[in-house]
C-alpha cells in the first residue's frame, strides 16, 4: 500500500517541478501571395506580392479552371528567377522586368502556389523545359487538383520550407 501512496504524492510533484514558460520551437510561417488587382479581367496585367517568413529561391505555379498547370517561376526571362528577403514584399514581375503578365482565357477559378526554398531550388521531376530555347518550364502533372496534390507534395519533398497558395478568379 505504501508505494501506491508514495507513487500517489509523487506524481503531482513532479508535475509541479515541469516549467511553465518553456519555449517551444516553432516553425515558419507560411508564404503569402497576393494578387493585384485581386480579380482581374481577361486582358489586364497582373502582379503578383511575395512574402516569406523565410529568404530564399521562388517557385511559382497557376493552375487554371481547365487543370493545365503552369510555372511562373523560375523562367528563363532575364530577371525570372526571383529571391525574396525574409519578411519583406517582392513584386513579381517586378516594375522594372522585361516583361509583364496579362490574365487571359480560360476564366474562372484559378489556384496560385508559391514555394520559397532557403536552399537552391530544385524542381527535378516537377518540370522541365522542352527545349534550350524554351523560356517557360512545362509542368509534368496536368490535371485538376494537381497543383495542391502531386505538384504541390514533390516540391515540398525535395525543398523543405514554406508554402503559400491563392486562390483567384479571372473574369471574362
Amino acid at each position: 500500500m505504501r508505494p501506491a501512496l508514495l507513487s500517489t504524492l509523487l506524481f503531482p510533484a513532479l508535475i509541479g517541478c515541469a516549467p511553465q514558460d518553456a519555449p517551444s520551437p516553432t516553425a515558419p510561417t507560411a508564404a503569402v501571395l497576393t494578387l493585384d488587382p485581386a480579380e482581374p479581367r481577361v486582358g489586364q496585367e497582373l502582379r503578383f506580392t511575395l512574402r516569406s517568413p523565410v529568404s530564399g529561391e521562388v517557385a511559382l505555379f497557376i493552375e487554371s479552371p481547365d487543370g493545365s498547370v503552369i510555372q511562373l517561376l523560375p523562367n528563363r526571362q532575364p530577371d525570372g528567377q526571383v529571391h525574396v528577403n525574409a519578411d519583406q514584399t517582392q513584386l513579381f514581375p517586378s516594375a522594372s522586368s522585361t516583361f509583364f503578365l496579362r490574365a487571359s482565357a480560360p476564366t474562372g477559378v484559378h489556384t496560385a502556389l508559391l514555394y520559397v526554398s532557403s536552399g537552391p531550388l530544385n524542381l527535378s521531376g516537377v518540370s522541365d523545359y522542352t527545349s534550350p530555347s524554351s523560356v517557360f518550364a512545362t509542368v509534368r502533372s496536368q490535371g485538376a487538383g494537381a497543383l495542391l496534390g502531386p505538384v504541390a507534395a514533390k516540391v515540398k519533398l525535395l525543398n523543405p520550407e514554406v508554402a503559400g497558395t491563392l486562390t483567384f478568379t479571372v473574369q471574362p
